[in-house]
């Protein structure tokens, strides 16, 4: 039996476009060097988008009538960043990321018992890094370290009609606007890699601190962190 006329038009279209993605695939295939290849990062400056998951331990209070403990849910944050190479190592770079996260608890009330809430709050951290690059290659791992701060805002508009006691601000009655700011250290690792001279990625897992105003400790919060950006 022949081969069709429609049948060949077919067969030709279908070897047409698998020659497109093929030219595609080479042409892409020529544009991205080799992840291992020697670069250089001296006087580059770079700025990009961020994404972060956080996960927080519970943060502990000496209450009124005992210890008040609060439950931050774990979060996501997004948000923006610049940095600027030395060299090949080393760089600087700030960091700015929002977004809103969930405290729960029970709170202490002035006439006996607690009462449970459960408030989102707004958040919007900023931090103040040192990376070192170790190897001078597109791909590479690093670590980083570095200081920033942690605002917090949060609405109560569930609060009883009586007298109770919110950590860190004391005693307060009805709804109440709360918020404040905290000072944050860093440290961390990750691997970055300039997939062109202009595009890089940037993975980064650790872990950052904190003291709440009126908080028994050390907060510890568990972060990672994704960005993206265009490097000149």
């Amino acid at each position: 039996m022949g081969i069709s006329t429609m049948h060949l038009g077919r067969l030709a279209a279908a070897s047409g476009m698998l020659s497109v993605m093929a030219g595609f695939t080479l042409a892409a295939s020529a544009q991205i060097p080799m992840a291992w290849e020697y670069f250089d990062r001296t006087s580059k400056t770079e700025v990009y988008g961020l994404g972060e998951y956080l996960h927080s331990d519970g943060i502990g209070y000496n209450g009124p009538f005992g210890p008040v403990n609060i439950k931050m849910d774990d979060t996501g944050l997004g948000g923006f960043g610049m940095a600027y190479h030395f060299n090949q190592f080393l760089s600087v770079h700030a960091d700015f990321m929002f977004g809103s996260a969930t405290f729960s608890g029970d709170l202490p009330l002035a006439t006996g018992g607690t009462f449970h809430e459960s408030q989102e709050a707004f958040l919007q951290t900023g931090r103040f890094n040192v990376d070192y690059n170790i190897i001078n290659r597109r791909i590479t791992p690093f670590l980083t370290a570095g200081i920033g701060y942690q605002y917090m805002e949060s609405e109560l508009q569930n609060a009883p009609p009586v007298s109770y006691w919110y950590p860190g601000w004391g005693w307060a009655y009805g709804p109440a606007t709360i918020w404040e700011t905290d000072f944050t250290w860093n440290v961390g690792g990750g691997v970055r890699w300039n997939i062109t001279d202009n595009l890089f990625l940037k993975a980064t897992v650790g872990a950052q601190w904190l003291e709440y105003s009126g908080g028994n400790g050390i907060t510890t919060q568990i972060e990672g962190i994704f960005a993206i950006g265009w490097m000149f």
